[in-house]
């Protein structure tokens, strides 16, 4: 059972991989026009990966909502590697933040409190879900040694 739970999420992996390629190719298209707004900086880089981690965040959630439950394999990789990639685009996007503009960020339960110029907000952060339902799944995998049916 161990050996199909490892398959599983070597499966997973590969998979969160082309999705970050894939999400990361997207980047580039985002629009953008914040170099008149703001000329000090390029801003290029973290509105592509904004738009990118919008990209895969949005297939994580269709994946969520429409197959959550289902019995095959490829539909349950699918839903924990769109969680990964989304999380790990959405954590580089917040160290970009953090590198460009330095404000002072303190990672809450569900929120990150970033302090700027005077200004405070509470960031809802979708990577904590994506990563509590990654780890929820893992979890229960594991528990269950669950089997999946092929494709």
């Amino acid at each position: 059972m161990a050996e199909k739970i490892t398959t599983y999420y070597s499966y997973v992996l590969a998979l969160t991989i082309i999705l970050l390629l894939f999400g990361l190719a997207l980047g580039p298209l985002a629009p953008i026009d914040e170099p008149t707004y703001f000329p000090g900086y390029d801003l290029q880089i973290p509105v592509g990966l904004s738009f990118s981690g919008f990209i895969l965040l949005i297939i994580f959630i269709i994946s969520v909502i429409l197959f959550w439950g289902s019995k095959n394999i490829f539909l349950n990789v699918l839903i924990d590697a769109s969680s990964l990639s989304f999380s790990i685009v959405n954590y580089i996007n917040f160290y970009l933040v953090y590198v460009i503009w330095k404000p002072i960020m303190y990672l809450l339960p569900f929120f990150f409190y970033i302090r700027y110029d005077g200004i405070s907000t509470l960031v809802f952060d979708f990577g904590q879900i994506a990563l509590i339902i990654f780890f929820y799944r893992l979890y229960k995998n594991i528990k269950t040694r669950r089997t999946y049916k092929s494709v």
